[in-house]
């Protein structure tokens, strides 16, 4: 019931199942909701508890995964800006093609006091390099 909806699509439930956890999640009134769960707990009797456990340790693993590679993107993107292109050499893997422009677009940005445009465009990329190095 907490896990976030992209962590509900990893665990591979059957139609019958995730719909019952859709409709459980849909209820707001804290009565209702404890009615709602109990409900969802009678249709977890019939299916593989140990494999539904299974899969919910993988997918808090993986959540925990993607929070240190976010983090760590952040990190990143905040070295880069201020450390520019020497700190890009750090980089893990190196720096690509696109990278350096990205630093420049977000330090010019930085500079004039612009929106974070190029700031945001520069941490969806460093989130997406660490992301394919990590797998």
């Amino acid at each position: 019931m907490n896990l976030r909806p992209s962590g509900l699509d990893g665990l591979g439930l059957d139609a019958d199942l995730r719909e019952a956890v859709d409709r459980a999640r849909a209820v707001a009134s804290p009565v209702a909701r404890r009615r709602a769960e109990r409900s969802l707990a009678g249709d977890l009797r019939h299916a593989d508890l140990d494999d539904v456990e299974r899969r919910l340790a993988g997918a808090d693993s993986s959540e925990a995964a993607d929070a240190r590679l976010f983090k760590l993107a952040e990190t990143w993107r905040a070295r880069l800006i201020d450390g520019g292109l020497a700190a890009a050499a750090e980089f893990p893997g190196g720096p690509d093609a696109e990278l350096p422009a990205l630093v420049e677009q977000a330090q010019r940005e930085r500079a004039t006091g612009k929106p974070r445009g190029a700031a945001r465009a520069l941490f969806r990329h460093l989130l997406a390099a660490l992301k394919a190095r990590a797998t």
